[in-house]
């Protein structure tokens, strides 16, 4: 029960707003957070390969940003469902971009 708590409460004060750009993070912040209530601590091996995953999520992130539906940003930037991360940001919007072309080659509708 805590861990689904943990979202919510990180997100009050990791974000950052970017008018029409990607959102800002506080990378080192989320880190040292997240494994804290995962795990308990943070080893810096854990802490250094967390940073790194983030800072090349975001690199890929705000590289596509314009071109990603506004949907697939709306949906997947939101704190109320995923961990400010950008390497969670980036799997999702990922996973909408196969979803719609797994969709658009079987010939299936879009949900309503």
């Amino acid at each position: 029960m805590f861990i689904a708590f943990v979202p919510i409460a990180l997100a009050a004060h990791l974000l950052v707003a970017a008018p029409g750009g990607l959102p800002g993070i506080d990378i080192q912040k989320s880190c040292h957070e997240s494994s804290d209530a995962v795990s308990g601590s943070t080893t810096g091996n854990d802490f250094d390969a967390c940073v790194e995953d983030e800072k090349d999520a975001s690199a890929q992130l705000a590289k596509g940003w314009a071109s990603f539906p506004v949907a697939d940003k709306a949906r997947c930037v939101n704190a109320a469902i995923y961990l400010p991360s950008y390497v969670e940001w980036l799997t999702c919007i990922e996973g909408e971009s196969t979803l719609r072309r797994i969709r658009k080659e079987s010939g299936a509708a879009p949900p309503g």
